[in-house]
């Protein structure tokens, strides 16, 4: 009502109104008011089951077969988090000589594929943020235990991403085929501000994992490193 009033005595200065014009302040006996508010928050308390990689929106099965390529973590609804990463990259076991390791170059492996797994391997970011927040999924590979095998790196071809709201998908920032090398962390994948819900990464073959090991830093034995990803939030 206060407003109206106000609005009132501007138009009649606008117009050249000759008679004076004054707000009439409200009586207290007659005119009050009531507050009213409302909060709202991210929901980090209750706790949700990530849903497919594969179809980002869709409930896993009730239970999940614990030889998924893909780990699952239960996330708070309301957060940012990795609701799920690959369980492990298996390049094998090579029978190799000297003439590999003195000939020099780069001696590329891909990962061993699983004929009996039907899951395709991928991430899996879940973003229940009310926020209007972008975020972005690093890589890097760590140091290998045997203080060996410097400067390798992994590579990951045929990466498609997937939304559980449609064209909301992340972006790959390297595109299809991401390095990710010993150096520095990488950026693997970045979304879009209105990526929310459940998004994911996936690849169709286990051998689209590839790893690279410059030759004369190879030596005998078992040689063993992390991929680390790590999900920085960030405002758009």
């Amino acid at each position: 009502m206060k407003n109206i009033k106000l609005l009132s005595v501007v138009a009649l200065a606008i117009f050249g109104a000759t008679a004076a014009s004054t707000v009439v302040s409200a009586d207290p006996l007659l005119d009050q008011q009531t507050g009213s508010s409302i909060e709202f928050d991210n929901d980090t308390t209750s706790i949700v089951t990530p849903t497919d990689p594969e179809e980002p929106g869709k409930p896993l099965p009730p239970t999940v077969d614990p030889t998924h390529p893909i780990v699952i973590n239960p996330v708070p609804s309301g957060a940012l988090a990795i609701a799920g990463q690959p369980d492990g990259f298996d390049f094998g076991s090579h029978k190799i000589g000297a003439a590999d390791i003195f000939g020099g170059g780069i001696k590329t492996y891909a990962q061993v594929d699983r004929p009996n797994e039907t899951r395709k391997q991928g991430l899996e970011i879940h973003d229940g943020r009310i926020d209007k927040d972008d975020w972005t999924l690093t890589a890097q590979l760590s140091a290998f235990d045997s203080g060996k095998l410097t400067g390798s790196t992994i590579t990951i071809e045929n990466v498609k991403t997937l939304s559980q709201f449609t064209g909301q998908e992340p972006l790959l920032v390297q595109g299809a085929t991401t390095t990710i090398s010993q150096t520095s962390a990488v950026d693997f994948m970045k979304a879009d501000p209105k990526a929310k819900g459940d998004t994911s990464a996936i690849w169709d073959n286990f051998s689209d994992v590839k790893i690279h090991v410059p030759a004369s830093e190879i030596t005998k034995g078992a040689h063993n490193a992390t991929v680390d990803w790590t999900l920085v939030a960030g405002a758009n």
